[in-house]
């Protein structure tokens, strides 16, 4: 299937007359956990073992924690450069600067730069994937209606077909979330047996 991105707006500058302008986004894919992957039926061919690469991967943050205790750096070859980045306030106190809640803020990483080179090489379709943009409340109303027309409970790929695909399975579920959040719709069940009903007075109700 390979990369797809999705078309989202962002606040134009000064210099772009104010106007909305549109920009791709990359779609929202689940998150791979590499040792899962391992463990699955497609995994890629290794020398390690699933649980020889867990139990290497944690030696490795062991390693770098120790290093990065210490405000060093940690480079792993091939991935990138691990460096902290700090926050907190700077005062005067006798004469001199101190440190006021000094603390750790995260983690910033630079990759490798042969690891960047070979992602920035990737293609992508240049078809849209769906808008990741907020839609129109009239626009919803009009879809949701049609589509409690014929039915009492709909589903989250129910609702997708209705917007016929161009809002993204991300922004299905948020505005799913939205709805139910404002007491539009009324969620039923879990998990894949979750459904929704349309509230008294709303969508043709």
């Amino acid at each position: 299937m390979g990369i797809r991105f999705t078309i989202a707006k962002r606040a134009a500058t000064p210099a772009e007359d104010g106007d909305v302008r549109l920009q791709p986004r990359l779609e929202q894919q689940p998150t791979i956990n590499i040792i899962d992957f391992q463990r699955g039926e497609f995994h890629f061919p290794s020398s390690l073992s699933a649980g020889e690469l867990e139990h290497t991967l944690d030696d490795l943050q062991r390693v770098m924690l120790h290093e990065m205790e210490m405000g060093k750096a940690v480079c792993q070859p091939g991935i990138g450069t691990f460096r902290l980045s700090l926050k907190g306030e700077i005062e005067m106190k006798d004469g001199r600067y101190h440190g006021c809640d000094v603390r750790v803020a995260g983690i910033n990483f630079q990759p490798d730069r042969k690891l960047r080179s070979k992602a920035m090489s990737f293609s992508l379709n240049q078809e849209p994937y769906g808008q990741a943009f907020d839609t129109e409340d009239d626009d919803i109303n009009q879809r949701l209606t049609a589509l409690f027309a014929n039915h009492d409970t709909v589903t989250h790929k129910d609702v997708r077909h209705a917007f016929e695909l161009t809002l993204t399975a991300h922004r299905i579920s948020a505005l799913l979330k939205r709805l139910v959040s404002e007491g539009r719709l009324l969620r039923e069940g879990t998990g894949c047996q979750t459904r929704y009903r349309a509230a008294s007075g709303h969508f043709g109700k």
